[in-house]
Parts: C-alpha cells; structure tokens; sequence
C-alpha cells in the first residue's frame, strides 16, 4: 500500500530555490596584484564576480539570494542593488561585522534568512550552472553534497585547492588543503541542509570561530557530508590575478559549442571570441552585434546586385563579407552568454537576421550570373531560391508570434539514432547536413567567389541545394508540430547554423 508523503518529503526531493553566496572577505591577495576595488566586483568576462555567481545560479532554477558581505560592503552593495539584470531578483543583503574571523562564521549569518535546503558558494568562485544542476539532480544523503571535481590534471592551482578524500559510498572521509592523498577537489558549490548550521555552531561553541571546512569536516565524521561529481562541468576560483585571467579563459573556450561544425571551430569561432573579447567590456549589446551583422549582411546581397561583366570583384568583396558577417554574427550569442543578456526580442530579431542575411544572399547570386551573362535561367532558379526561402521565413514568424510560444522549433539534422533515419529523405539529411550549415557553405561560397563565372555558377546551383535542405527540413518541423509530436523540438541553446529557427529563450538579447 502506497504511503502519501509530507510536503516537507516532497520538498527535499527538489533542488533548493535559494542560494548562500560569501562575500565578506577583504581579497587580499587579488589586491596584491594591483586590483583597487573589493573582489566581488572584480570584473570577469564582463561582470562582477559577485554578479556572475547570482545570474550564473538563476539558470539553474535559484530564484532567492542571500549575500553576506563584510569588507566594503556598502560599497559592494550600492553597486549591484541597483543593477537592472539584478533589479528584479530576490536578494538579502546581510552584513557580516566580524568579516575577519573564518568563513564558516560568514555561513551562520545566512540562518535567519533560508528556510529549509539551500546552495551555498563563494562569491569568487567562476561555475557552470551545470554544477548547480549535478547538485539540484541528486538529493542530499545527509546534510551535506558538496560539488567535487575529479579532473585533476585541469586544476589550475592544485597547491591552493582544497582536497578531498571520497570513500566507496562518495562520502567525504577528508578534506584538507594539505591532504597527501586524495580523489577529488572542491569546487566551492554545496547543497545543505539547515544541519550545516547546528554543525557550524558546534565548532564555533568549543573555537571561537569556525572554517567552512571544519562544519564538513564535523558532518563527514556522522556520515553526514557526501559529494557529488560535477562530470565535464568546469570552475575556477578568482583568488589573484592569474586565477581571474585563467577563468575569463575558461569562459571563453566553453563559447565553443558541440553543435559547431568544423569551419565554425578551426576559423570562425578564433575570429568571433578575438571580437566578442575585446567587445565584453563595453556598452555594446547583442542586439547592436546582431544589427551590426544583418547591416554586413545585406552589403554582401547589394554588392551581387550591383555586378556586371566589368565589376565581377563585387562578387569576391560580397562573398568576403556574407562570411564576415557569419562570423559577427556569432558574437552575438557570444555576448549575451557572457553577460547573461538573454530576452525573446534578441532571439527574435537574430533569428530573423539571419534568415533574411543568409537566404537573400544566396537567391542574389543566381541574379549577379544572370547580370553578368544576360541567361535568365540563372534568375529563375534564384527566384526558385527566394521563394522557397520566403516561405521559411513565413513559418518562422509564425512561429514566433504564436500565443504562448517561448521557443521556436529547432530542426535536427542530427539524426543521431538509426530510427530518426527511415525515409530516403532523411538518409541524405544525415550524409549531407553539413552542406547546409552555414558556417560551412558561407566559407565555400567566400572561396568561390573569386573564381569567376563558373565558379558564381556552381554557387548559384549549390545555393538551390542549400535552400532545398534547409526547406525540406523546415517542412518536416511544421509537419511534427501539427501531429502535436515533440520530436524536432529544442528547448536548450541552440544557435541558428543554416538559418534555422533557435530556442527563443536562450537566444541572445
């Protein structure tokens, strides 16, 4: 006989809504190395570490903060109080008088403030929100799970981490800076339960004071501190200078996604991210970058346009800027994965950008022919082009201003199992996708555009293939859609590549 459960079991089995995050600590050492302003408003990849640690947990679902501040509080906190993407968040700002005792003393002011469990980390500690997730997924055993990395080999500055020895059962049996011999180290990213606090106040009763690390440690001697692997997840702790560089790095190569193809990777992405770097800390918006690349875009489309048998180096100047605006167009996302600058009009307005870039560019090549040869043919299949093209473009925004849509159906050229591959159509889809990405073919089609007149021929007819892929895959999503079926959804980030339709709440703002 099935047993109902308490609200309160009910409760333990989801991950916490609220957030701990220690922010009292004078950062000495980051000082030391010429910073002039309090570590949590360090900047990082274009924001305050302080501000990175609170957007990076609402993407894990934290919706209640708790800040303990201490050293130049006031300071810290008149900075980000009235910080617009922090504006409409639930936060507690406490005050922490005696910041110079240790860590686990700026934890025991938090008690006031949660209610039941919570995630707690330091305010310099740089995370994925997959951490977040690995904790929020498995239900403490305890009172305790703290996020431990097994990937050695890429800690930076393993003197400095804090070790941890696992046992059998993943429990903590040590954990130490100074550990000879251990498993794991710590990320600074724990789940707890209001235990951590009778544990704190135990060690603080018998010291005076009372490190974060002694609560686990007094926990892990009743079993009751445990860890959980944080898999490919990555971290880093900002404590000087070449830890704050090596974080900024760390954000910058996790821009590069699985979904990129091969000419993304090797060439575009080392334009985008040399770019996106030297825009992250300036006032510049994804929605100036996704302008700035229709506006490079629809240059390309005029320079065919304009064409003639004795100004053929437009084609060339217009292929050179389709594949300069591919890759401006991937700072956008860039950007607002940075910044954490997310909003339905950015998704809307990139995914529009880029359809209207991308295939209006490929219909104007069969018109630059034509101009250049006086062979109407060449306009009819770029007329073909833009039909088809137009009719992609209707479906998206239909797609968009559906009531009560929040993303867009992405199309999967993934076909990752056998079974997704059982029409003649779909074989080819998965053998020949990558034609249809647009990082690949704006880089073939750059190339070909200084090969002259066969060679603007040959685009011409790949352009038909091109836009051939990207329709049929078009139709097939509106097909699923109206069975009512979810394959070909994507509900995760997942940047346009061919002119197809991304995740409306990912996209950049």
């Amino acid at each position: 006989m099935k047993t109902k459960k308490s609200k309160l079991e009910l409760n333990a089995q989801l991950p916490p809504n609220q957030l701990v995050i220690l922010a009292a600590g004078m950062g000495s050492r980051i000082r030391a190395g010429g910073v002039d302003k309090p570590k949590p408003l360090v900047d990082v990849g274009g924001l305050p570490l302080l501000k990175r640690s609170i957007l990076t947990a609402t993407r894990a679902g934290v919706t209640r903060f708790v800040v303990i501040l201490g050293y130049e509080a006031e300071l810290i906190q008149t900075s980000l109080q009235d910080d617009e993407q922090l504006a409409d968040l639930d936060i507690d700002w406490v005050y922490h008088e005696q910041y110079q005792l240790k860590n686990g003393v700026s934890v025991l002011q938090a008690k006031p403030y949660v209610d039941g469990e919570f995630y707690l980390t330091m305010a310099d500690h740089v995370v994925q929100p997959a951490i977040y997730q690995a904790l929020g997924d498995n239900p403490l055993k305890g009172d305790l799970a703290l996020a431990v990395d097994y990937k050695l080999d890429q800690v930076f500055d393993m003197d400095d981490a804090t070790k941890v020895k696992v046992g059998p059962q993943s429990e903590i049996v040590e954990i130490d800076k100074t550990l000879a011999e251990f498993d794991a180290v710590d990320t600074g990213v724990f789940r707890c339960s209001l235990g951590l606090f009778d544990a704190l106040e135990a060690v603080y009763a018998t010291e005076g004071d009372a490190s974060l690390s002694q609560g686990v440690k007094n926990l892990a001697d009743q079993n009751r501190a445990h860890t959980v692997d944080v898999g490919d997840a990555w971290w880093q702790d900002v404590d000087d200078v070449l830890t704050r560089d090596e974080a900024e790095r760390r954000l910058f190569a996790s821009l590069t996604k699985e979904s990129d193809g091969f000419i993304s990777k090797q060439i575009n992405r080392r334009v985008s991210k040399w770019i996106s770097k030297r825009l992250m800390r300036t006032r510049v918006s994804p929605n100036h970058v996704t302008g700035a690349a229709l506006v490079i875009g629809l240059m390309a489309v005029l320079c065919n346009l304009m064409v003639d048998a004795d100004h053929l180096w437009l084609v060339a100047l217009g292929g050179v800027l389709f594949q300069f605006s591919s890759i401006v167009d991937g700072c956008d996302g860039e950007l607002a994965r940075l910044r954490f600058q997310f909003s339905e009009f950015g998704a809307w307005f990139d995914t529009i950008s880029d359809v209207i870039i991308n295939h209006s560019y490929l219909a104007s090549l069969g018109f630059a022919v034509t101009q250049v040869t006086g062979e109407v043919v060449w306009a009819y299949i770029s007329a073909l082009v833009l039909a088809l093209s137009l009719i992609v473009l209707r479906n998206v925004t239909k797609s968009i201003s559906a009531k009560g849509e929040t993303y867009l159906p992405a199309m999967d050229w993934s076909f990752k199992n056998e079974d997704d591959c059982q029409t003649l159509f779909q074989k080819i889809c998965k053998n020949f996708a990558f034609f249809a990405r647009r990082d690949f073919y704006a880089f073939v089609l750059m190339v070909l555009s200084f090969g002259g007149l066969i060679a603007m021929k040959f685009s011409t007819i790949s352009s038909l293939i091109v836009v051939g892929f990207v329709f049929g895959q078009n139709l097939r999503t509106n097909m699923m859609m109206k069975r009512g079926t979810e394959q070909g959804y994507n509900q995760n980030f997942n940047p346009s590549t061919t002119g197809q339709m991304p995740a409306l709440s990912e996209q950049a703002a």
